[in-house]
């Protein structure tokens, strides 16, 4: 599913849109400009549960359209569109981490909600990445098979839980 916004500008050159694009593991919501341009981005994980919350833990913006206004416009989106669907936001992210620390109140006064991450968040946004390259792998045409020894080299210990005990915690 997406959903689009589109800001007027006097020029079409100038136009931009947001696009929310909800997916079954990693969601985003995109900020391009005139031609597809894509410009920003937000990936979140929503979690399930009684409470559906939004779990942001990746931002980026291009540098060459710093001071255009851009950042501002996607963060205002996605904690509308978090208003709206009545979801909690989650920050991992530090651009929205920042806003809200900034902005907080003002986010909750228009009826947001939001919380501050925890270890748990970062075990279901890794779920959410594995489950990702399972659905493109899956997905992906098969050229030729052959067999193939890979040795996985993580940066932390998986040992423990699904995910491992010794990642970051927030």
């Amino acid at each position: 599913m997406t959903q689009e916004k589109i800001e007027d500008a006097e020029d079409a050159e100038d136009s931009v849109t947001v696009r929310l694009g909800l997916a079954r593991s990693i969601s985003s919501c995109s900020v391009r400009r005139a031609g597809e341009i894509l410009v920003g981005t937000a990936e979140f994980v929503v979690s399930p549960g009684e409470s559906e919350e939004r779990i942001f833990f990746r931002t980026e913006m291009c540098a060459d359209f710093d001071g255009y206004g851009l950042e501002k416009l996607l963060v205002g989106e996605i904690l509308k569109s978090s208003i709206d669907g009545k979801y909690a936001v989650v920050p991992l992210c530090p651009l929205l981490a920042r806003h809200l620390l900034l902005h907080g109140e003002e986010f909750m006064s228009e009826g947001g909600v939001f919380r501050d991450p925890r270890p748990d968040d970062i075990r279901l946004i890794t779920r959410a990445a594995r489950s990702d390259v399972q659905e493109c792998l899956s997905d992906a045409p098969v050229i030729r098979q052959q067999d193939i020894s890979v040795t996985l080299r993580l940066p932390f210990s998986t040992e423990g839980d699904e995910c491992g005990p010794s990642f970051p915690t927030i």
